[in-house]
């Protein structure tokens, strides 16, 4: 994303009248590369501790067995699932 950006910033930032043609596909491509890589990195992790938050609640409600906070990670999960069948 960083030399992404940086690569794009001289066309962004160039005055002449062919970079005005290309500019605003430029600063879209950044501005959305910089948005992806900051939801990727700060939303998307905090979504899945809330869901498995959520997870950890709603089971004993349902008359489930109470689950730990590593019963609820899809990799723990994965885990299981594969030694099974080891």
């Amino acid at each position: 994303t960083l030399t992404t950006v940086a690569g794009l910033g001289p066309l962004i930032f160039e005055p002449s009248v062919q970079a005005q043609f290309l500019s605003p596909m430029a600063i879209s491509v950044a501005y959305g590369l910089m948005v992806g890589t900051g939801l990727t990195l700060t939303l998307l992790p905090a979504m899945l501790v809330v869901a498995n938050k959520i997870k950890m609640r709603v089971y004993p409600l349902l008359g489930k067995e109470v689950l730990s906070s590593e019963d609820v990670e899809p990799v723990v999960i994965e885990q299981k699932n594969i030694s099974k069948y080891e």
